[in-house]
């Protein structure tokens, strides 16, 4: 049930997940500087520290309003962790 959309609390806000603002994320080319470090670090060494983690999927929910699911499924295809 977690992964369903909604998450396990059944939340209905809508996800806009705009034009490309999932790649630039991916790349790190959002903008943000400390966004993109931490997504260039990631795709460089495999590797990001927990408050990175955490500072990059709140962007990417509330700044970019893309579905958290796409966030979860770069992180389990790229962390090494």
């Amino acid at each position: 049930k977690i992964f369903y959309k909604g998450g396990v609390v059944g939340d209905k806000a809508p996800w806009k997940n705009p034009k490309g603002a999932l790649q630039k994320w991916k790349d790190g080319k959002t903008g943000d500087p400390l966004v993109d470090a931490n997504m260039r670090e990631l795709a460089a060494t495999g590797f990001m520290s927990n408050r990175g983690r955490q500072n990059v999927a709140s962007y990417l929910i509330f700044n970019l309003e893309v579905d958290w699911r796409h966030g979860a499924a770069h992180f389990e295809e790229h962390l090494l962790d």
